[in-house]
């Protein structure tokens, strides 16, 4: 299993992604910030004063806003590393090695998920240490200590949510289809009618959608496994 992963990871061209990552970071930092500060304008506003705001911490904010563009990510590099193997056909030629196609797909889906745990990391950090500076130096910048056990479960279950697509990709034979479910992940993932930082910050919840990723990971593995029996 491991050089079928360094297999894979010897095709994927890792720099423009961290770069891509440091300059979806500092976007979503800033728009955290901004956001922060026209919500703390308004409510010291004549108009609003007294009546009590909906508000996200900052830190909230961009942790949120960083699952969703990892999500996206994530679509991303299922479309690349599998989808779009398959539609072109090209993914035959792994398969005429002498490898079970179960573990060649879960290969490329543990490096998937690797990388993603590695994106997911380093956005924490990078979000975390810069907003709690710019809390030092600014009201309006808002930041509170998440519990880390919430975040870890937090995290793994954005992951293995963000493997739904590959489900829709694979019964579609879309790039753009498995692009265009991660958005609806982001909606469910987004929704603030159980938490205001969205229903993943939710412990029970996270594991609920992890389980529900897996199944249709599961399927969509199937799939894979099986399909020249049916194409």
């Amino acid at each position: 299993m491991k050089k079928l992963i360094q297999l894979e990871l010897d095709r994927f061209t890792l720099r423009p992604h961290l770069i891509g990552l440091l300059v979806t970071n500092l976007i979503i930092m800033f728009l955290s910030v901004f956001i922060s500060y026209f919500l703390f304008s308004e409510s010291s506003g004549p108009m609003t004063a007294g009546i009590p705001l909906m508000q996200l911490d900052t830190i909230s904010m961009a942790s949120m806003l960083v699952r969703a563009a990892l999500i996206v990510w994530e679509s991303v590099l299922i479309s690349s590393f599998i989808i779009e193997e398959y539609r072109s056909k090209t993914i035959n030629l792994l398969f005429t090695y002498p490898v079970s196609r179960t573990r060649l797909i879960i290969a490329k889906l543990i490096l998937i998920c690797g990388i993603m745990l590695i994106f997911h990391i380093g956005s924490s950090i990078f979000q975390n240490f810069s907003i709690f500076l710019l809390n030092e130096q600014f009201e309006f910048v808002t930041y509170s200590f998440e519990n880390l056990s919430t975040h870890i479960i937090t995290t793994i279950s954005t992951i293995l949510l963000g493997l739904f697509p590959l489900f829709v990709g694979m019964v579609k034979k879309s790039t753009i289809a498995t692009i265009v479910s991660s958005l609806l992940i982001i909606a469910i993932a987004s929704n603030s009618q159980g938490s205001t930082a969205g229903l993943l910050t939710i412990p029970m919840l996270a594991v609920f959608f992890s389980i529900i990723g897996v199944i249709f990971s599961t399927v969509a593995i199937r799939k894979m496994i099986t399909s020249d029996l049916y194409n």
